[in-house]
């Protein structure tokens, strides 16, 4: 049988040999797209590239990407195909081949790769589109098997915009799953029959929004193609839950239950069996989702992506509660059976964590829930909104879950109702930001257009005239207390709004005297700089305005270096695609978010920073070039920014650095490469599967007060160890310089120097761990005492190491004897170990704690830790015999 990874791979091994460039699944957390709750389909990654944001690293794509939906959850388990996680085959054309190469290498995977047979294809296509058609019948499809569509079914239409019509692709599963004939294809008739396994979307027209259409100059291929269904159809299966994608997970569930899934039910029908498989489905698909989107980063919480995650995992807990699963949790341990059939790289032990702890969340209060709704129910044979809002508040129940259980005892509930509920609580609130909710400024209505002019590239302050002076629910004329908050649109402004991943500008405002605190600057639907300030303010009166020069140097520094930074990462890994995947720029630091397929290596940020420093010695100069798009791209311009930054096509800003980079940018930035200083890279972090967040800092004295520290640090360090290591090694260096350097570069080296003295001291301190390891330790010298007819040993070691050994060998040659071991190290702080294999040994250990300040803890078997005392070890010997083990 084949199986679904071996699909997979034959898809991107076929559009690889068709000149596709195979890029990998990205996360499922959509990078600057608020439009997106996850990413939903293949194409939804790269739509920067259809769209003309960014260059594509080829024409022509192929990828298969991890995507969920979650509009319709009360579906999954129920329906043969629907799931929130699924996997989209896509192979993609940006204005490259067309009509005819799409449907030949349609023809050519169907029929010569998955080799499925001729009589079982059908294909739909839009009634207009004769090409489509013709290219079809000219590879050898049978024309009784071409089925005209409609506007309806075959037109692919979003309103204004590229658009064009589509052309899909079924499988005939045969009369057993319907008796139905093709009728059910030509009306467009749900069925289990017919099976869409390929959508190619033709990008062939512009939608000028009132239904006016124009052929695109550049045209696309879009596709989408369910790995789920096409394995389904493969394996001979019912439905996606009874392949090799499903069943492994379901067989797992089915250990820790008495109830078995049978695949055959679905020609049986039996009603019982139904809703056992039914609950192993949702499992199934739920675990699929929660898994990959926790990996990805995604937090059970009540807002957003964590809200739906929280609502899977407790909908699939309450479906093992339905098979009768008797354990507290039981969903992560399904963590590695789904890493198992897919191909991604997922944190096993993390995302476990995660889902058990919601599981163990969710069992505490899914109990005392149920409870209440049973007590209302049995009071009054149904229950009010009220109540399923306390649900949903109190306990934390998902209004979906509540609404489920009582459609399982014939009761309704109206939903919209509920969403009365959640706006009155809001309100009372006040605290919008707890619900993944902005704030909304409802007087910026008034504002028609773009009337504000943004001159902050030339200059750092201007004298301007206020056009608009708001509170957030109307147009004011004054401000009269010094403490009110108002909105500023003024007409011309040298204030950068945050945008392009660069914070706001800091500084003031002055107006007769009265010194304005400038809080935020953000644009509007129009692009206008809307500036939230604190103060006096009249309307009529002009208004002085002073960017902080000093900040402001300090964010061109930054933005600057992340697009010569992003240029440093090409050379870096010229083998690999680089993807800026967002950055974060304040005046002090920045962020930048990139994907790769590993965690950049020391020697590789090391290498980065060269690269940096080679480009600031070249003191390359900046130019502004102000062209459209299309423009930018014939002449190579990296588009590394939000859409918001070029809403006019025909007048974008492209920021070059001469003989380095040329990139779409509408920040602010230095006049030349010279004036960043220096380079440093502070952290690295992961932020999901393959994207990583480096750190940066710029400017000498920043680089130089970063190095100053960490010197310090390592200073501190070493002589730790030193002190710790002295009595086996001792020709560490303890003398430090009186006076650092004052150059950045020799404080990088003394920095690597006391690096491998650290290493040196470590490795030292391992060879000697071996060493004592494979010492002999005579066991005779140790006595045993009978305390509470209990066989018991107390000995003690001034090393550790050693008293470890020791205690094993004890326990190991006397199983029925009781070990405490006992190690001074200085400072009043002491070693212990505790260990038995017939006396549980946290027992004891707890009884140290309530005794001592200890800490620490084991298992039945062996328990240790720390233990601070100001006794000798003879007086803590005694005092540990008479009120621990006497006691």
């Amino acid at each position: 049988m084949i199986t679904s990874k071996q699909i997979r791979q034959m898809w991107l091994d076929f559009f690889k040999s068709k000149g596709h460039l195979v890029v990998p699944s990205k996360s499922l957390i959509p990078v600057n797209d608020p439009s997106l709750l996850w990413i939903n389909s293949g194409v939804a990654t790269l739509k920067d590239y259809f769209s003309g944001k960014k260059i594509p690293p080829s024409k022509r794509i192929t990828n298969s990407q991890k995507s969920i939906r979650t509009n319709d959850i009360e579906n999954v388990g129920v329906t043969a195909r629907h799931h929130t996680f699924f996997e989209m085959l896509g192979n993609f054309s940006i204005g490259d081949y067309f009509k005819k190469e799409a449907i030949e290498f349609g023809y050519e995977f169907i029929f010569n790769v998955l080799k499925l047979p001729k009589e079982k294809i059908y294909i739909t296509y839009f009634v207009e589109d004769i090409d489509t058609y013709n290219y079809w019948i000219k590879n050898g499809v049978d024309p009784s098997h071409m089925i005209k569509g409609t506007r309806e079914t075959n037109f692919w239409d979003l309103g204004q915009g590229p658009c064009g019509p589509d052309t899909e692709i079924f499988y005939d599963r045969g009369i057993k799953y319907d008796s139905r004939g093709i009728e059910l294809l030509i009306n467009d008739i749900e069925n289990d029959r017919y099976i869409e396994i390929w959508n190619i979307v033709f990008s062939q027209f512009n939608n000028d929004g009132e239904n006016n259409y124009t052929e695109l100059a550049t045209k696309n291929i879009d596709t989408g193609a369910g790995l789920e269904r096409i394995t389904s159809i493969m394996q001979d299966a019912p439905t996606n839950f009874d392949t090799d994608l499903f069943l492994p997970i379901i067989h797992e569930v089915e250990k820790l239950t008495t109830f078995k899934y049978d695949i055959n039910n679905y020609f049986i029908k039996d009603s019982t069996q139904e809703k056992i498989n039914t609950y192993f489905k949702i499992i199934a698909d739920h675990i699929r989702a929660s898994v990959n989107a926790i990996n990805d980063g995604v937090t059970p919480s009540n807002i957003g992506r964590g809200y739906i995650i929280r609502r899977l995992i407790r909908r699939s807990y309450r479906a093992g509660i339905s098979l009768g699963i008797k354990e507290q949790s039981f969903l992560y341990s399904l963590v590695k059976i789904v890493k198992d059939s897919l191909i991604y790289d997922i944190d096993i032990k993390k995302v476990s964590n995660v889902i058990k702890n919601e599981e163990n969340l969710f069992a505490k209060t899914i109990k005392e829930g149920e409870k209440l709704l049973e007590h209302e129910i049995s009071k009054n044979g149904n229950i009010t909104m009220e109540i399923a809002f306390k649900m949903f508040g109190t306990y934390g129940f998902p209004i979906e879950l509540t609404n489920e259980i009582l459609q399982e005892k014939g009761i309704k509930l109206d939903l919209a109702e509920f969403d009365k509920y959640l706006k009155i609580h809001q309100e009372k609130s006040k605290k919008t930001d707890e619900i993944g909710m902005d704030k909304v400024i409802n007087s910026l209505a008034v504002v028609p257009d773009y009337v504000s002019e943004f001159i902050g590239y030339d200059y750092l302050k201007s004298k301007s005239k206020i056009l608009y002076l708001l509170s957030e629910e109307k147009q004011l004329k004054k401000v009269t207390n010094k403490n009110d908050i108002s909105y500023l649109i003024l007409d011309k402004t040298p204030f950068y709004a945050t945008s392009g991943g660069q914070n706001h500008d800091y500084g003031y405002m002055m107006q007769n005297g009265n010194k304005i605190e400038v809080l935020d600057i953000f644009k509007d639907k129009y692009w206008n700089h809307v500036h939230k300030v604190r103060g006096v303010i009249d309307s009529s009166l002009p208004i002085e305005c002073f960017v902080d020069k000093e900040k402001r140097l300090g964010f061109a520094r930054g933005h600057s270096s992340t697009h010569l930074m992003y240029h440093a990462l090409r050379e870096t890994y010229p083998n690999e695609i680089i993807e800026q995947l967002g950055s974060n720029i304040s005046y002090d630091h920045f962020t930048f978010d990139f994907g790769l397929d590993h965690k950049p290596t020391k020697i590789e940020c090391q290498n980065i920073e060269k690269i940096m420093r080679s480009y600031i010695k070249m003191h390359a100069k900046r130019n502004y070039i102000v062209t459209s798009i299309k423009q930018a791209q014939d002449m190579g311009a990296w588009m590394t920014i939000e859409e918001s930054e070029y809403h006019d096509a025909n007048k974008v800003r492209v920021v070059e650095f001469e003989n380095i980079t040329k990139d779409l940018c509408g920040g602010t930035h230095i006049e030349n490469s010279g004036l960043i200083e220096d380079f440093k890279i502070t952290s690295v972090d992961s932020k999901g599967t393959n994207v990583y967040r480096l750190r940066v800092i710029t400017s000498k004295e920043s680089v130089k007060k970063y190095l100053l520290n960490q010197i310090k640090e390592k200073q501190t360090l070493l002589k730790t160890l030193i002190k710790n290591n002295q009595n086996f090694k001792s020709n560490y260096s303890k003398d430090y310089p009186k006076e650092l350097p004052n150059d950045n570069l020799l404080l990088e080296e003394l920095l690597k120097k006391y690096d491998d003295i650290e290493v040196d001291i470590r490795n030292d301190y391992k060879n000697l761990l071996k060493a004592k390891q494979n010492e002999d330790i005579d066991l005779s010298t140790y006595k045993s005492i009978l305390i509470n007819n209990i066989d018991t040993y107390i000995i003690e070691n001034s090393d550790p190491i050693l008293l470890k050994k020791a205690v094993v060998q004890l326990r190991e040659k006397n199983p029925l004897a009781l070990i405490i071991g006992i190690s001074n190290l200085q400072n009043n702080n002491y070693f212990i170990m505790l260990a038995s294999k017939k006396y549980d040994s946290t027992i004891y250990f707890k009884k140290m704690q309530e005794i001592f300040d200890t800490k620490g803890g084991g298992n039945k078997i062996v328990s240790q830790g720390s233990l601070i005392s100001q006794l000798t070890t003879s007086d803590l010997i005694a005092k540990i015999q008479k009120e621990v083990l006497n006691a």
